[in-house]
């Protein structure tokens, strides 16, 4: 039998799985029936495309953000920051059950909570490595992963059936209550927050200094790295997934006959195919990455467009197998970061990062709404599953990126 990591049982590791845990509870919930209230208070995919504008928007957004937590104690921001998007999501039944609820509304609750989110997540980033050490990261972030696509399969699944038996409002604040339990458990942490070199100031002034430098040093370690190669390709990839998500609800009533509780079950297929990415990525970490990338979202490529027309059982199991690609490369790169880079920095990289990747995806939300209301929804998921075979040739044609090594030889970051 495996020996179980000792990084498994440190304290502070055991809260943050817990609490991720319950996050993935309410945030699989939170998910489903936030775009099913979208679709269902509008009548129209198009506003399916404004919401995941204003959500990706944030994404994008998420550099600005992630340079005010230096100013913050770690420990404070997550369990704050939790707290208030619970109160927020509190809202959506108050003024259902008053006035009455307005999409444009629920819109804006959207980017408000994906905001803090964006705050949240650097962080998390950036604690792991205090709490289990750089030598431990790629394992630690896999147990995480494996838990948060895990509780995606079941509580997304189940999200779907909770929401066609109460409905979508009582699910929302299923999810806030979720995001308070998530606060008191963070309330526990006890890990100690590396001392940040900067001069204390309590001038205004100084403190947007402070902040523009900080910025600027995310800015600096992507500007002088591998990750520049990668950048274009990563932006049409996430461009040409919100395309084909902004379109799921639509095509998952098509696939499943009206059912809204297969929504949930596509969304669940998706992250079980991301969990088996990212309980296989320790195990692939020594294959060529290049070759990895290729070959994988050549093959995500025709599973999706598969997915677009067969019927639901097979449709289901080609978008869960497509899916795997996702878990692998999501966690040997972020790993790869948490590693190579400064603990002061890694949350502001890493946002740097996906803000970058993350530029097409406004774009792709708006397209995807306008496809939507023109065209069939099978037409979206078979652009994206074409997408990501142009994906793959992009990354075979460049001789940087075909070429890399196994993924522990790969120097992101110059030194």
């Amino acid at each position: 039998m495996k020996k179980i990591p000792p990084f498994v049982m440190e304290r502070n590791f055991l809260i943050l799985m817990l609490g991720v845990f319950v996050n993935g509870l309410g945030s699989g919930i939170y998910y489903v029936a936030g775009m099913l209230l979208v679709l269902n208070v509008s009548g129209s995919v198009l506003y399916s495309g404004f919401a995941f504008f204003a959500l990706t928007l944030a994404n994008t957004m998420s550099f600005l953000i992630a340079p005010l937590a230096n100013y913050a104690k770690y420990k404070n921001s997550l369990v704050y920051s939790n707290l208030i998007k619970a109160i927020i999501l509190f809202t959506i039944p108050l003024v259902n059950y008053t006035i009455g609820l307005n999409v444009w509304y629920v819109i804006t609750l959207l980017f408000i909570t994906a905001l803090f989110t964006q705050f949240t997540y650097p962080i998390e980033s950036t604690i792991l490595p205090i709490i289990v050490g750089k030598d431990h990261v790629i394992e630690a972030n896999s147990y995480l992963q494996t838990i948060r696509e895990s509780m995606d399969i079941a509580f997304i699944a189940g999200a779907g059936i909770l929401i066609s038996l109460i409905g979508t409002i009582p699910s929302i604040t299923i999810t806030a209550l979720c995001l308070i339990l998530v606060s008191t458990l963070y309330a526990f942490f006890n890990f100690q927050q590396p001392e940040q070199d900067r001069e204390k100031s309590k001038s205004i002034g100084s403190a947007v200094t402070s902040y523009f430098t900080d910025l600027k040093a995310g800015f600096t370690y992507i500007s002088n790295s591998l990750v520049t190669h990668m950048i274009f390709s990563l932006v049409f990839i996430n461009m040409s997934m919100v395309i084909m998500t902004t379109n799921l609800p639509a095509f998952s009533l098509l696939k499943g006959n009206g059912i809204e509780a297969v929504y949930g079950f596509y969304l669940a297929s998706m992250s079980l195919g991301v969990l088996l990415g990212s309980i296989l990525s320790p195990k692939l970490k020594h294959i060529d990455f290049g070759k990895l990338i290729i070959t994988t979202f050549a093959g995500t490529g025709f599973m999706w467009i598969g997915t677009s027309l067969l019927p639901l059982i097979p449709s289901m199991i080609l978008f869960s197998t497509g899916a795997i690609s996702l878990g692998i490369i999501n966690i040997l790169v972020f790993s790869s970061i948490q590693k190579q880079v400064e603990t002061a920095y890694i949350g502001r990289v890493i946002t740097v990062l996906t803000s970058a990747a993350g530029l097409g995806m406004p774009i792709g939300s708006l397209i995807g709404g306008v496809l939507g209301e023109t065209f069939a929804p099978e037409i979206p998921v078979m652009i994206c599953g074409i997408s990501m075979i142009i994906f793959s040739l992009f990354w075979l044609s460049s001789s940087v990126l075909r070429k890399l090594p196994g993924i522990d030889h790969v120097h992101l970051f110059s030194s």
